[in-house]
Formats: C-alpha cells, structure tokens, sequence
C-alpha cells in the first residue's frame, strides 16, 4: 500500500506541476523567421499572394511528404485564395490555409485550420527595397486555457523554427534565380 501511495502522490505533483506552468505560459503561442532576398518586391509577394506558388515552389511542407494530396478552390491568389492538404498524419497531416488579408508587395495574412489541432495565424511581411527586401515569416497560436497546448507552445520556436528557416530559403532561392 505503501507503494501505491506514493506513486499516487508523484503522479498528483505532476499533474499539478504541468497545471501551474501550464497556465503561467503564454496563451498566446509566437513565432517568427526573416531572411533578406536580393529581388523585387512584387517577384516575392507574387510567391506569397498565391498559395499555388507556395506549394509548389517553397513551402517547406512539401518535401517532407511528397505523397500529401492538395486541392485548390477558384480564387488562385489573394484573400479568398485556399487549399487544403492532406497527408501522412506524422509528417504533415491535414488542414487547410486560406488568404484572408493582403497589402499588395507589403504583407500576406492566412488563416490555418489544422484538423484536430485548432487554429492559427501565418503572416509574411515585406520591408526595404527592391533588391535588399526583408521577408519575415510569423506564426500566432492562440492556445486558450489549454494547459498542455500552452506547454507545446513555449517549444514553437523549437518545432517550427527550422521549416520556417527552410521554406524562407527556398523562397530566397526562387525569387533570386528568376530576377
């Protein structure tokens, strides 16, 4: 009996533990990557104002499960322009994105629904001039009173960091090979 008890007593620590640096994390989940791209500002908000564009050329999802499937609706670029994937659920799993606010060769706001995982907000924002355009890529979760999506999303930085860094590069890569 001994045993069970304090067994019974750790697991209560955890659960308390994990409760009070839950609720003490930021509810709201942040992250953000910039590179700087030697192209026009209209070449690099073409890539981002058309979420075909991002699939295809520079998202860094792609690569990591070439078999997800994608589906576009009509609008092919802008606010109102969408898709959806889905793919192998370690990897990619399903969601969609969609353009919801825009400022022409200035930012690009979308909104993400990931399936079972809730909702967030990527913005890519341009800044400088042609030629010398710094690009920064944000992500904003809003965790709620989650406790343990507040936890995960103290490791955003950690998680996603690297695809972002990835998927600017590409973008870099893309926009200056074809000036």
């Amino acid at each position: 009996m001994a045993v069970l008890s304090v067994i019974l007593i750790v697991l209560g620590v955890l659960v308390v533990l994990v409760l009070i640096i839950g609720f003490t994390s930021p509810r709201i989940a942040r992250m953000n990557r910039t590179v700087t791209i030697n192209a026009s500002k209209e070449n690099i908000f073409g890539q981002m104002n058309n979420l075909k564009n991002f699939v295809d050329n520079w998202s860094p999802w792609t690569e990591k499960d070439l078999s997800a499937k994608h589906e576009y609706n009509s609008t092919s670029e802008g606010v109102g322009a969408a898709y959806t994937w889905k793919g192998e659920p370690k990897k990619v799993g399903e969601g969609s994105m969609e353009i919801i606010e825009c400022e022409e060769n200035s930012r690009v706001k979308t909104l993400l629904k990931f399936k079972g995982r809730g909702d967030a907000y990527a913005t890519w924002y341009l800044s400088g001039s042609d030629g010398n355009v710094e690009v920064k890529w944000d992500f904003e979760a809003d965790n709620g009173n989650n406790p343990i999506g507040r936890i995960f999303g103290r490791m955003m930085d950690k998680f996603l960091g690297p695809d972002y860094e990835n998927g600017l590069n590409k973008l870099k890569q893309v926009c200056e090979s074809s000036n």
